[in-house]
């Protein structure tokens, strides 16, 4: 390839490996196990409209190909923005072509990251918080705005939870952070994602969509190929936007902590109404057969995601053998699900629990799965010898950055 990158873009993957045509400038690449190559195949059907999209918003692909190649389990994250071939975990392939959101994300990525990259990781943000940006522009587009919504309502959960996480910790819920000294797997968060993305959306709302679409495709335009630093970013911004800084107070957003006030939750019926039966099931009630029954995987995501985090044990159960959560093929919807059953102590799904540990290496559900065994003032005993043991014999299939991931939390509550 002809185009420069920084040396983290740099990857590459050897195995039998088999592929699929699915666009004018997209193969799918996996193992060469047909029934994989179909499922991906089908589920990634829809890139090459993300591309144009993309490029409607953002200007030019640069890249001239963007191919995807799906991993084995043990991949620890749910995609790798490597420059003309997408690194994924399998877990996205679910069945119902929602894993493409995943792909938008690594296909905004070709734009704010591996076009325009961070200096250093204290300003991390940039690459994340606009490719989240974008990611929800494209599947707005392409998936309409209820579905951008559920997406958005997903994120502020895991932003408000993150000042959760970090309440002792306050430096690594700012924009610009100080990593020094600092390893940058122990403090990774959705705090640059969704924070970010915050602070671009309420930029966008200052001045108007149409202003701030001109703006990211001048900003694209003016730093590409090059690394850029936070207030590389604000300069370019308080020039192209004159005033700006009189209406958002730009140092709060990049250099406070928390989550600043003009911050907001999605505007949307279907947010609401999920956000609202979420609410109704610690009164005890859960929904009816109608109420879900458009549900997809983000609308129980969302959904799960709002329930308490310990609820009685008997709505768990009554809950799972209404909709067989449990069972769900979408791995956001089961282990969200799981930390729900664990938090509310009900052993009998600890072997699914177990299970999931041993069929997935990706780190985002390994660390919520880990932490609610082990975490809490309970007398846990029972779970942390669990999670002992499944680590111990899942350890192997674990890619080392998970490896250690797991290691931190188990002696952190042990």
């Amino acid at each position: 390839m002809e185009q420069p990158i920084p040396p983290y873009l740099f990857a590459f993957a050897a195995g039998e490996i088999g592929s699929r045509e699915v666009g004018p400038r997209t193969k799918v690449f996996a193992e060469s196990v047909p029934a994989v190559l179909d499922a991906a195949a089908k589920e990634f059907a829809g890139t090459e409209d993300m591309i144009r999209v993309g490029e409607k918003l953002f200007g030019d692909y640069d890249w001239e190909r963007f191919d995807l190649l799906v991993l084995p389990p043990s991949f620890p994250y749910g995609g790798m923005e490597n420059p003309r071939m997408v690194f994924l975990t399998p877990t996205v392939i679910k069945g119902d072509a929602s894993g493409a959101q995943v792909v938008a994300h690594e296909l905004a990525h070709s734009w704010t990251g591996n076009l325009i990259t961070n200096k250093t990781n204290d300003h991390f943000w940039l690459n994340e918080g606009f490719t989240t940006y974008a990611e929800r522009r494209i599947v707005e587009a392409v998936q309409g705005e209820d579905i951008a919504a559920l997406n958005i309502g997903i994120g502020w959960k895991g932003l408000v939870d993150e000042m959760e996480r970090f309440k002792d910790k306050t430096e690594f819920t700012k924009l610009l952070t100080n990593q020094e000294g600092v390893d940058p797997d122990d403090v990774y968060s959705q705090v640059p994602y969704e924070k970010g993305f915050q602070f671009l959306w309420r930029i966008e709302r200052q001045i108007g969509r149409p202003a701030f679409d001109e703006f990211l495709k001048k900003y694209i335009a003016a730093f590409k190929f090059q690394s850029i630093d936070t207030y590389m970013f604000l300069d370019f911004l308080k020039v192209n936007v004159p005033g700006i800084e009189k209406e958002i107070d730009l140092k709060i957003w990049t250099e406070g902590t928390g989550i600043p006030f003009d911050a907001m939750e999605p505007v949307s019926n279907i947010y609401k109404k999920i956000v609202s039966l979420a609410n109704e099931f610690k009164q005890g009630r859960m929904p009816s057969e109608e109420e879900v029954a458009n549900w997809h995987g983000q609308e129980w995501e969302l959904y799960l995601e709002n329930l308490p985090k310990s609820v009685e044990a008997s709505q768990v159960t009554a809950l799972d053998s209404r909709y067989r959560l449990s069972e769900s093929k979408d791995y956001e919807v089961k282990v969200a699900f799981l930390q729900l059953a664990i938090g509310s102590r009900c052993s009998e799904y600890y072997n699914i629990v177990e299970k999931t540990l041993k069929e997935v290496g990706r780190m985002k559900y390994l660390r919520p799965l880990y932490t609610a065994l082990v975490q809490g003032n309970v007398k846990k005993e029972e779970e942390k010898i669990f999670a002992q043991r499944v680590f111990s014999e899942a350890r192997e299939t674990y890619h080392p950055i998970a490896q250690g991931v797991v290691e931190s939390i188990l002696s952190k509550h042990l």
